[in-house]
C-alpha cells in the first residue's frame, strides 16, 4: 500500500506543477504597443484621463491633500515640479497614484508623458 501512495502523490504532484506557467507574459499574452496622437491634445486626452483616474478624489468640490486637478494652473504646478509623473510612474519619493489603487496603464503613463514633455499645453 505504501508504493501505491507514493506513486500516487508522485503522480498528483508531477500533474499539479505542469499547471503552472514560468513566465507572466505567457498568461497575458503579447504586450500590444500604445498608440497616441502625435499631439496630445489636453481636452480631448488629458481631462478625460485625469477625469478616470483621479478627478474622483483631487477636485473642486473634494480636494484630498490639497490637490484639485480640475485647476489647471495646479496641474502645470505639479507637472513643473516633476509631482504628477513621479506620483503617476510610481517612483520613489513620491505618493503613488492613484493612492490605494493600480498604477495607471503604461499607455496612459505614456499619454501623459508625451503631453508633458511636449510642454503640457492648455489645447
Amino acid at each position: 500500500m505504501s508504493k501505491l501512495s507514493t506513486l500516487l502523490c508522485a503522480l498528483l504532484a508531477f500533474l499539479l506543477g505542469s499547471c503552472a506557467y514560468d513566465k507572466a507574459d505567457e498568461i497575458a499574452g503579447p504586450k500590444v504597443p500604445c498608440t497616441t496622437p502625435e499631439v496630445v491634445s489636453y481636452t480631448l486626452s488629458i481631462s478625460p484621463l485625469l477625469d478616470r483616474n483621479c478627478r474622483s478624489c483631487h477636485n473642486a468640490v473634494l480636494v484630498t491633500g490639497s490637490v484639485n486637478l480640475q485647476d489647471f494652473s495646479v496641474i502645470q504646478k505639479y507637472i513643473r515640479s516633476g509631482e504628477l509623473m513621479g506620483n503617476v510612474k510610481h517612483l520613489p519619493g513620491f505618493n503613488p497614484m492613484p493612492q490605494g489603487g493600480n498604477k495607471l496603464s503604461d499607455c496612459d503613463i505614456e499619454l501623459l508623458q508625451k503631453w508633458v514633455d511636449a510642454g503640457a499645453p492648455n489645447n
